[in-house]
């Protein structure tokens, strides 16, 4: 298989593992989080339910942001890899001027 051929498959897929990671970490951001729990202090007759005040992530939101994460990579180590190219060698008379 061709160097070419290779550098598109790999941007294909580099791109596919980033849309499905933002997918499904959108999906879990708007899913809201259900809790099966509270808190009760009978004596003070509060509950305690949580709100706004906590950051609660579903699995969902959490899968996405891993996938994403490592589509991100994916694709930082394909730019590095594209800018850092073997170039032709200059000769060294022309290296030292």
């Amino acid at each position: 298989m061709s160097e070419r051929k290779r550098s598109i498959i790999a941007w294909t897929i580099a791109g596919i593992v980033v849309a499905a990671g933002a997918v499904a970490l959108i999906a879990g951001l708007l899913t809201p989080v259900t809790f099966g729990w509270f808190a009760y202090q009978p004596l003070a007759d509060a509950t305690f339910v949580p709100g706004a005040s906590g950051v609660f992530l579903s699995r969902t939101t959490i899968i996405g942001g891993v996938i994403l994460a490592i589509g991100l990579l994916t694709v930082a180590f394909l730019i590095g890899r594209r800018t850092a190219q073997v170039r032709p060698n200059r000769s060294n008379s022309e290296s030292a001027i």
